[in-house]
């Protein structure tokens, strides 16, 4: 059975101590520590999803003893794989800010699934049930999301009949959800990282290192930055404003900033991106881009802003997370399936704030 790490010297009350026991002893699964966390610690909590082939279930969760797992600071659990980073909620231990919304983890032992919403008609106390069904267990609250935008990215559920499973998963809006699974509901926004070096970034202050566009990206290849990324790093890239490649052997000529009204389909790096538009990615970690979420690494994300709107946007800062590595790198391509066929330079500007 699969067992969930146990945080110990936990005070609960007695009627929350038998209902998770009755659930550890029914399902073999031990939650790290009922409703809030120990008062006090930061203000902002990750939010990581994870996923059971064997019991087809998805569980999203703040738990320091699941979190530690996508850090690399603790030993994986053999029967949950890493979805990847969601974002960030108010940590559950402080007062609830307002403007916020509780987010309520209940779990059915039946189906094996962890069921996560902000629906006030699923509020309650640790301990409580109710039924949709089956009979759901409120064990934890994971924390309070905002219920405005705030810069922050949606945390969107679903449900997955055939398998009895409901997912809340925030990455899922730009990746196709898999099979069997259909959007329900919106439970607000999840918040970006805290750190020193993205408040620079944001604020455009005076970076650690910079490049002026002294770096080309050649069109027809994946280029591996030069200076590593360290854990909590913010980077910010340019690119020369009127920067165009070719991308196939006829010369046909993209702009490196993509067009806003073209979406890239499936099968280009970046799907739903500009086709053709400068893209990055990390070789190890995982990579939050401003306004967009979290990219683990390999995946293909912006980094340019837009050009050919009434109002040009900035390019997003990216922060990186290193999940217990050293460092990373950052490289940068194009939105293109074949690069083989293409040409010609990109100049840009990387700018570099040490977290």
């Amino acid at each position: 059975m699969i067992r969930r790490p146990h945080i110990p010297h936990r005070t609960r009350s007695r009627v929350v101590a038998g209902v998770l026991a009755a659930l550890v002893a029914a399902t073999g699964f031990a939650t790290t520590g009922a409703g809030r966390a120990d008062a006090g610690g930061p203000t902002l909590v990750p939010l990581v999803a994870f996923h059971s082939p064997s019991r087809g279930d998805y569980f999203t969760t703040t738990q320091e003893g699941w979190v530690c797992q996508y850090s690399g600071t603790c030993p994986r659990d053999a029967g949950y794989q890493i979805v990847g980073m969601q974002g960030h909620v108010y940590n559950p231990a402080n007062p609830q800010p307002a403007g916020t919304v509780p987010l309520f983890h209940w779990w059915n032992p039946s189906r094996g699934d962890n069921f996560l919403t902000t629906d006030p008609n699923w509020s309650g106390n640790v301990g409580d049930t109710r039924s949709s069904g089956v009979t759901y267990t409120l064990f934890r609250i994971e924390g309070f999301v905002p219920t405005t935008h705030l810069g922050g990215i949606p945390l969107r559920s679903y449900w997955n009949a055939a398998a009895a499973d409901n997912a809340a998963i925030a990455t899922w809006r730009r990746d196709a959800a898999p099979s069997g699974y259909a959007f329900y509901r919106h439970e607000g926004f999840l918040l970006p990282p805290e750190g020193d070096a993205l408040t620079r970034c944001t604020a455009r202050a005076a970076p650690s290192s910079w490049e002026v566009f002294g770096q080309e990206i050649p069109a027809n290849a994946i280029t591996t930055r030069g200076d590593t990324l360290s854990d909590g790093d913010a980077t910010l890239v340019e690119a020369a404003w009127e920067g165009t490649i070719t991308t196939d052997y006829w010369g046909h000529v993209e702009s490196v900033y993509g067009y806003s009204w073209s979406h890239a389909t499936p099968g280009f790096p970046a799907p739903g991106e500009p086709p053709y538009a400068m893209v990055g990615r990390v070789t190890t970690g995982a990579m939050f881009v401003s306004s967009r979420g979290w990219y683990e690494a390999g995946s293909w994300f912006p980094v340019l802003g837009t050009r050919d709107t009434g109002a040009p946007s900035r390019s997003p800062c990216l922060v990186y997370r290193a999940r217990g590595v050293a460092t990373g790198d950052l490289q940068l391509s194009f939105n293109d399936p074949v690069l083989s066929d293409n040409g010609g330079l990109a100049y840009t500007e990387v700018d570099h704030w040490f977290g």
